[in-house]
C-alpha cells in the first residue's frame, strides 16, 4: 500500500498521469516511476556534460579514484565467484534444466543465436581494442614476461582474450540465467528485478526494490553501452581521417549522427528477427572475411604458431591472471585494465545477460552457458591472436609504427594494420562498414533492453521508447568524450557498473534457490 501512495505522489509530482493518456500509443504500458527516474539521471548528466565537461570529468575522477583505489581485490575477487557458479550450474546435474518448460524448443539456429550474442556484446570493443590491447601489453608487460620479448608476445595477447573471454562472458550468463530461468519456467515479467524472485518471490514484482534494482540495470546499461559506442565513434573517426586525410568537423559529426540514427530507426522498425538478426549475420560474415584476409596475407605460419601458443599460456595462467592484484607494485595498470574490464562487463551484465536471455527460450542451462561463456572465448583466442599478433609483428619487424599510431590516436590501430598488408587500403573501407553496423546493433539491443525494463518486461516494447533510449545512449557517449574522450568513458563505465556487483550476488543465491526446487519438482528427489 506504501508503495501505491509514493508512485501516486511521484506521478502527481512530475505529471506522469497525463503523459500517458496523450502519447500512449507511443509509450505503450511504461513504469513511470523507473521510466523518468532513468530519463532524468541520463539528462542530469548529458546536460552537465554539455554546460560544464571538466567539472563532469573532475566528479567522475574522484568517484572513479575511490572505487578504484580501495576494492579492486573486491571487483576480482566477484568476477572469480561468477564464473565458478557458472561452471558450477553448467557441470552439475542442474544443467539439465531448461529455460522454459520441457517441451519448449530454441527459437534461433545455433548460428543465428551466436551472431546476435557477438552484435549485443563485444563487436566495436573487439574491433577498438584487438589491435590496441597486444601491442600495448607488449611494450608494457605487467606480469609473467619482460616486456617487448619474444616471451611477451602470447601473455599480452593472452591478456587481451581474458580480458574479453571467460570473465565477462560468465558474468553475462549469469544475469541471463537469473533473468530467464522464472521468466519462461514460471511466466514471470523479464525485468532484472525478477532475477531475485527466488529470493522474495511475488513481492518482488513492482515493490520499491524492484524498482531500484531496474533503475540500475538501465542506468548501467546506458553509461556501459555509452562507452561501446564512443570506442567505435573514436574508430570510426580515426578511419574517416585515415581514408580521407582528416577527422569529422562539427557538420562532419552531425552529419554521421543522422545517418547513424537513420540506420538505427530502421533496424528497429524491422524488429529482431527482420532488424537485429540480419544485421548481426552481415557483422559476422565481414569479421570473418577481415580476419581472414589478416591471416592469410600477413604471416600465416607465424600466426598460427602464436595461436597455438597463446592458447596454451592463456590456459596455463588462468588461474594466476584471475586473482594478480599488483600487490607488490600497485601500478595504475590493474585499474585502468582488469578491474576497468570487469567493472565495464557488470555494468554490461543486465543488458547483455537480459537480450541474451530474450533471445534463449528453449535451451537447456548447460547449453546456455557452454555457448554464451566457451563460444566467445574460443572465437577471442582466434580472433586476438590473428590481429594482435599481425600488430604486434608489424611493430617487432618495422612494417607500421603500431605503438606510435596508437599513442597519437588510439583508433586508429586497425587500419594502420590493414594499410601495411597488401591491398589492405580497400578492406578499411569493409572495417568502417563493420563498425558502423556494430554500432547500429549494439544501440538496438541496448535500447530495447532498457525499453523492456521500463515497460514493465514487455517482450515488445514501443519503438518510440526504444529510439527514446537509443538516443540517450548516442548523446551521452558524445558528452562523456567531449569531456574527458577515452578516459571519461571509462570512468564512467566503472561508476555504473560498480553498484550492480553487490545486485550479482543477490542474483546468485536466488538463482540456486531457484533451481533446486525445480529440479526437486522435475526429476524428484535431489539424490537421485
Amino acid at each position: 500500500m506504501a508503495s501505491v501512495k509514493v508512485e501516486a505522489r511521484f506521478s502527481d509530482a512530475v505529471g506522469v498521469e497525463t503523459i500517458p493518456r496523450r502519447l500512449q500509443k507511443h509509450l505503450g504500458d511504461i513504469d513511470p516511476i523507473t521510466t523518468w527516474w532513468t530519463a532524468l539521471i541520463t539528462l542530469g548528466v548529458i546536460v552537465l556534460g554539455l554546460v560544464a565537461p571538466l567539472r563532469l570529468d573532475h566528479l567522475l575522477s574522484v568517484v572513479q579514484t575511490v572505487i578504484t583505489t580501495n576494492f579492486n581485490w573486491y571487483f576480482l575477487l566477484s568476477v572469480a565467484i561468477y564464473l565458478s557458479v557458472c561452471l558450477f550450474i553448467a557441470l552439475s546435474k542442474y544443467g539439465d534444466l531448461k529455460l522454459g518448460k520441457s517441451e519448449d524448443t530454441p527459437e534461433y539456429s545455433y548460428f543465428s543465436w551466436f551472431t546476435m550474442l557477438f552484435s549485443c556484446g563485444i563487436g566495436v570493443g573487439c574491433a577498438f581494442w584487438a589491435v590496441a590491447e597486444p601491442v600495448l601489453h607488449y611494450m608494457d608487460t605487467p606480469y609473467l614476461a619482460q616486456s617487448q620479448t619474444p616471451e611477451a608476445m602470447p601473455i599480452a595477447i593472452g591478456i587481451s582474450v581474458m580480458h574479453w573471454g571467460l570473465h565477462a562472458w560468465a558474468i553475462f550468463a549469469l544475469v541471463g540465467l537469473a533473468i530467464a530461468f522464472p521468466a519462461y519456467r514460471q511466466g514471470k515479467p523479464m525485468v532484472v528485478s525478477i532475477s531475485l524472485y527466488g529470493l522474495f518471490g511475488e513481492r518482488i514484482i513492482g515493490s520499491g526494490l524492484g524498482r531500484f534494482v531496474e533503475f540500475l540495470a538501465a542506468i548501467a546499461t546506458i553509461v556501459g553501452v555509452s562507452t561501446a559506442f564512443g570506442l567505435g565513434f573514436i574508430s570510426i573517426n580515426a578511419g574517416i581521417k585515415h581514408l580521407f586525410g582528416s577527422g569529422l568537423n562539427t557538420l562532419g559529426v552531425l552529419l554521421f549522427l543522422l545517418l547513424l540514427v537513420g540506420c538505427y530507426v530502421l533496424s528497429v522498425l524491422a524488429g529482431i528477427e527482420r532488424g537485429m538478426k540480419t544485421l548481426s549475420m552481415i557483422n559476422v560474415y565481414l569479421a570473418g572475411i577481415l580476419g581472414g584476409f589478416i591471416l592469410i596475407t600477413g604471416p600465416t605460419s607465424d600466426l598460427l604458431n602464436l595461436m597455438v601458443q597463446t592458447t596454451g599460456s592463456y590456459i596455463t595462467h588462468f588461474i594466476y591472471a584471475t586473482f594478480w592484484t599488483d600487490f607488490h607494485d600497485k601500478s595504475s595498470w590493474l585499474s585502468w585494465w582488469t578491474v576497468f574490464y570487469w567493472i565495464w562487463w557488470i555494468s554490461w551484465g543486465p543488458y547483455c545477460g537480459g537480450f541474451v536471455a530474450r533471445i534463449s527460450r528453449g535451451r537447456t542451462l548447460r547449453e546456455f552457458i557452454l555457448g554464451v561463456a566457451l563460444v566467445p572465448t574460443l572465437v577471442a583466442l582466434i580472433w586476438f591472436s590473428i590481429v594482435g599478433g599481425s600488430a604486434q609483428l608489424a611493430q617487432i619487424n618495422g612494417t607500421a609504427p603500431m605503438a606510435a599510431a596508437l599513442k597519437a590516436d588510439m583508433g586508429s590501430g586497425i587500419f594502420v594494420l590493414l594499410s601495411s598488408l597488401p591491398h589492405g587500403g580497400l578492406m578499411c573501407y569493409l572495417v568502417f562498414v563493420y563498425l558502423l553496423i556494430f554500432l547500429i546493433t549494439s544501440t538496438d539491443s541496448a535500447s530495447f533492453f532498457v525499453a523492456m525494463q521500463t515497460a514493465r518486461g514487455s517482450m515488445h516494447p514501443s519503438n518510440f521508447m526504444k529510439f527514446v533510449w537509443g538516443a540517450s545512449i548516442g548523446s551521452l557517449a558524445l558528452v562523456l568524450l567531449s569531456s574527458g574522450g577515452l578516459q571519461a568513458l571509462q570512468k564512467a563505465s566503472i561508476i555504473a557498473g560498480a553498484p550492480f556487483s553487490v545486485i550479482l550476488f543477490l542474483m546468485i543465491f536466488s538463482l540456486l534457490r531457484l533451481l533446486k526446487q525445480a529440479y526437486r519438482e522435475e526429476f524428484g528427489s535431489l539424490d537421485s
